[in-house]
């Protein structure tokens, strides 16, 4: 008895997972208006089911087939809304690796179901880092009073705090880095009251103390060397203005700032002249993937008060070699990208192996996130040209970006959505430095969950892994 009543269950969940299977009689010559957009993207085969909504669709009885060599399955919609079984989907991705798998969408129109055109979307067998830490935070710019750093699992739906700031009396936090996406190995910044920059290092927890260069106080925007036990840092003194009138609502700039390496197991800061010339602002430093190259923006001062000038500041991006032996600075700085008079650039970001960079343009000033005009450009590290990149570049910004360890995918700070929120788009850029159609973070209901969510995602960085440091005891190290 015992048996037959499994069977029974066994049968009844199936009915329920598999539900109905329908025949379409009809179908139209388009293809289905859906959000998010992911006809045509390329994709992992470890990512989470590409879930989505058939826009329009509140009245609508609907149903997806998914297709691929002789697998299928349909799915039933809620209002239009495709949840995609986990199961199933991870079975599929693993057996289209280098191949498509087609998606048609059916609605019921009477008695006759009806489906739009199929489309498709391409799975890779170039695996894409299963976390992503990024920091939440509203798009008021001046209100904090609930944020935090999170991690998602890109391979399934969970969303962990690695920390927030309710226990940190609600200060400010930013800035996070790892090291070649060790989730191990991390440093992020607080500031205001309990102000100053964490280290994770194997769950041991400290506060940075750097030893500076005389003249230099405050460090942010860190970028970890890739080997090596160092951390490069902006020493930087940050203001906002934020105009009436203009398609940029804000300008974050420095009132000074300079360029350091702090070493973690001796806790001094080092710098050369070039990186700390009080008649410049240095900023946004970067290694390069083989940890042999130092790179930064930087512009001239312009006069103050700075809102007044703020068009006149243009970064260019400089380099110097860098010895991780000995922790030395080359003799002097040379030249990668040339500002104008009209164009800013900053985020350079080497592949981790080293092919490719991908950097920032726009007109003015070194902090894109806010510029409406910026866009991703890509340089070929064999041969030094660069090209913008068309394949995700849109009217809105598009900003931060870090490389998974493969040097495959791209993960990317983007307005396009809305013009107004941030969100995590990823690409898929091959071995010539093409780039596949962009599609945002995939969420388990796409529609109620960006329609909902009141936040900007900051700082997308890719993580080969969880990080399992205890809130708690970080809190207690700011203290």
């Amino acid at each position: 008895m015992k048996r037959f009543y499994a069977k029974i269950i066994f049968c009844s969940l199936l009915l329920v997972s598999c539900g109905r299977t329908i025949n379409p009689t009809k179908q139209l010559e388009r293809i289905p208006d859906i959000f998010p957009d992911y006809a045509g993207v390329t994709i992992p085969y470890n990512i989470a089911p590409m879930n989505f909504q058939l826009n329009k669709a509140d009245s609508l009885d609907t149903q997806l087939i998914i297709s691929a060599g002789t697998t299928s399955f349909q799915i039933k919609g809620d209002k239009g809304d495709f949840e995609i079984p986990m199961k199933q989907w991870k079975k599929l991705m693993d057996q289209q690796k280098g191949k498509d798998v087609t998606f048609t969408v059916c609605y019921k129109d009477g008695k006759e179901w009806v489906s739009y055109q199929p489309f498709t979307m391409h799975v890779v067998a170039d695996k894409i880092d299963p976390w992503l830490a990024y920091r939440l935070i509203p798009p008021g710019y001046g209100i904090w009073n609930a944020m935090g750093i999170y991690q998602r699992c890109l391979e399934n739906f969970t969303e962990k705090p690695i920390m927030e700031n309710r226990l940190t009396e609600y200060n400010c936090m930013n800035c996070h880095t790892f090291q070649n996406g060790n989730p191990n190995k991390m440093a992020f910044h607080i500031r205001g009251r309990h102000g100053g920059s964490v280290l994770i290092e194997n769950q041991k927890i400290s506060k940075i103390v750097p030893q500076m260069p005389e003249g230099l106080k405050g460090i942010a925007y860190p970028h970890w060397h890739p080997t090596h036990d160092y951390i490069t840092f902006a020493s930087d003194q940050v203001a906002q203005s934020f105009y009436a009138n203009h398609y940029n609502r804000i300008e974050v700039y420095d009132t000074r700032s300079d360029v350091v390496v702090y070493d973690t197991k001796t806790g001094v800061a080092h710098t050369a002249p070039y990186m700390s010339d009080p008649g410049a602002w240095e900023t946004f430093p970067a290694f390069s993937a083989d940890g042999k190259t130092l790179y930064w923006s930087a512009a001239d001062t312009v006069p103050s008060p700075y809102p007044i000038h703020y068009n006149n500041a243009h970064f260019s991006v400089f380099k110097t070699s860098f010895d991780p032996e000995t922790c030395t600075f080359g003799e002097k700085k040379d030249t990668l990208l040339y500002a104008s008079d009209n164009t800013s650039f900053a985020y350079p970001r080497e592949s981790p192996d080293g092919r490719w960079m991908v950097y920032n343009q726009y007109d003015y000033g070194y902090f894109p996130i806010n510029h409406q005009e910026g866009d991703m450009h890509i340089m070929d590290m064999k041969t030094g040209e660069s090209r913008p990149m068309d394949e995700v570049n849109t009217e809105h910004a598009e900003s931060y970006h870090t490389w998974s360890r493969n040097s495959r995918w791209l993960v990317y700070s983007s307005r396009r959505m809305d013009g107004l929120f941030v969100r995590a788009y990823f690409t898929y850029v091959d071995e010539n430095g093409h780039c596949g159609k962009p599609f945002v973070m995939p969420q388990r209901h796409p529609k109620h969950f960006y329609d909902n969510q009141f936040n900007s995602y900051n700082i997308p960085e890719f993580i080969t892994g969880e990080v399992k440091v205890n809130a708690h005891k970080i809190a207690k190290t700011v203290w």
